[in-house]
């Protein structure tokens, strides 16, 4: 007896649901039946495409799914905003109905669909923004034969620099980090992929270390992703935030500017602006410290942005882990908010700011809106099938040292410019207070005495409103 085939609506009757529909009728026609589209415009209402009904437009899918008995549902919208993927969501939840999505790759947003690219929907889905459609040929340009460093290359971000910078045939990409076995992983994938990458296991902070590096492979491009990036911890270790938020970052800077490296690209963060953390203060800082740097063959510039969906150890990851333990989630507080954005977008706009730098710049990436961390696990329980408060619990904890209600990307003071680019945004005036090698000194001799409060009272007085130190 022939097994009954899987009726699927898809909702999208774009370039992404054609492509769909084409490749389910090439290789899945025995196990799925399309019963038709759902899609908002209008003109598109009642007509075919592919030979394949559209039937109506999203508010109308819980009568749709069920006239036409759906078994589960596409979401393919790529190019759509997180609000109306959680319109899609809610309404398949409502029903009672299974949904998977196409994600937010610039290849499918340019019609490269492939069906093994449907998954379940994730919480960036349903936050993230549209994609933007970047041509290619500026990144193929700005890279192809370029030699580049990636420092922090092992982590969430520094990875997906070099995920991303393989794809436009740059001569050499090194990847340097002091994780072996985040640099192993990294290796086992990009490998598979024949990309030229060389795996160096240094702390940036080693300058010995950093000058053979930059002197022996001569990077025209150094993107400087290593940094301690969790707020509470740093409260308690100053110290190690400027050991290697400050310190790495000044080395590498030093030896970057001494082999007239061309370019130097810093990654910052939204609690560099106004910090009231000592990790936000380590990453202030920084900036200082390149702009100071800046001159001569080397442009330097910091870009600068906020939380990014699924990085190691952030809200997510944690959430998830918290949801598969059958809860509680834990959340500091009700108002809390904080800006969201996926991976791979972020470091496509940070390549992005690169080409762009003239020197001394602080790009800023728009986030988007922000968005209460409370609302964030509410919808990561139902996506995961379960039910807030009832099924899985949430915990309130309180804020944690160092943490701020909300961030912001740019302070009061600062005068914001747009640039070519969509996106993305640069401070136009510097911080009237630089970085002086005596500050320097203070705080390198604090950290070897291992006088915290030393090391504090110095980085107080680049941020007023730094929160005290958490005891050890």
């Amino acid at each position: 007896m022939e097994e009954e085939k899987k009726k699927i609506l898809i909702v999208g009757a774009g370039v992404a649901g054609r492509e769909l529909l084409g490749q389910i009728r090439k290789g899945l026609k025995s196990v799925y039946e399309i019963v038709g589209f759902a899609d908002d415009d209008p003109k598109k209402l009642g007509k075919k495409i592919g030979g394949i009904k559209v039937l109506g437009a999203v508010n109308a899918l819980p009568w749709i799914i069920r006239k036409n008995k759906v078994d589960e549902v596409f979401i393919a919208i790529p190019s759509g905003e997180g609000k109306t993927i959680r319109k899609v969501v809610d309404k398949c939840r409502k029903i009672r109905v299974n949904f998977k999505i196409i994600p937010r790759l610039l290849e499918i947003v340019e019609g490269k669909v492939k069906l093994q690219q449907v998954r379940e929907v994730k919480v960036e889905d349903v936050l993230g923004r549209a994609i933007l459609k970047s041509k290619q040929t500026v990144f193929k340009d700005g890279f192809r034969g370029k030699r580049i460093l990636v420092t922090g290359a092992a982590g969430s971000i520094g990875s997906e620099i070099c995920r991303q910078l393989v794809s436009f045939r740059p001569e050499l990409v090194v990847a340097l980090d002091w994780s072996e076995n985040g640099l192993y992983d990294l290796e086992l994938e990009l490998g598979e992929k024949g990309a030229k990458i060389k795996y160096i296991v240094a702390n940036a902070s080693d300058y010995p270390k950093m000058a053979k590096t930059v002197s022996y492979y001569k990077p025209d491009v150094v993107f400087h992703a290593a940094a301690y990036k969790h707020v509470p911890l740093m409260q308690i270790f100053p110290e190690e935030a400027v050991r290697n938020n400050i310190f790495a970052t000044e080395v590498v800077a030093r030896v970057v500017k001494e082999n007239k490296v061309k370019k130097f690209v810093l990654l910052s963060t939204d609690k560099a602006v106004d910090p009231t953390s000592v990790m936000g203060a380590t990453k202030l800082i920084a900036e200082k410290i390149i702009r100071s740097h800046n001159g001569g063959a080397t442009k330097f510039c910091a870009v600068r942005f906020g939380n990014v969906f699924g990085s190691v150890g952030s809200v997510v990851p944690t959430f998830k882990k918290q949801i598969a333990r059958g809860g509680p989630l834990t959340v500091t507080d009700k108002r809390m908010v904080r800006f969201f954005m996926s991976i791979p977008e972020a470091v496509r706009l940070v390549l992005h700011a690169s080409l762009l730098a003239k020197g001394g710049e602080i790009f800023v990436l728009d986030m988007g809106d922000q968005f209460k961390i409370d609302e964030l696990a509410r919808l990561m329980i139902r996506l995961a099938g379960f039910v807030p408060d009832k099924e899985i619990k949430i915990k309130y904890v309180g804020v944690r040292p160092g943490e701020k209600m909300s961030e912001e990307l740019f302070s009061k003071k600062d005068k914001i410019a747009k640039t070519s680019v969509e996106r993305i945004f640069k401070v136009k005036n510097g911080r009237e207070k630089g970085i002086s090698d005596h500050d320097l000194e203070a705080l390198r001799a604090a950290v070897a005495e291992g006088k915290r409060k030393r090391v504090f009272g110095i980085l107080k007085s680049f941020a007023p409103n730094l929160k005290n130190l958490e005891s050890i």
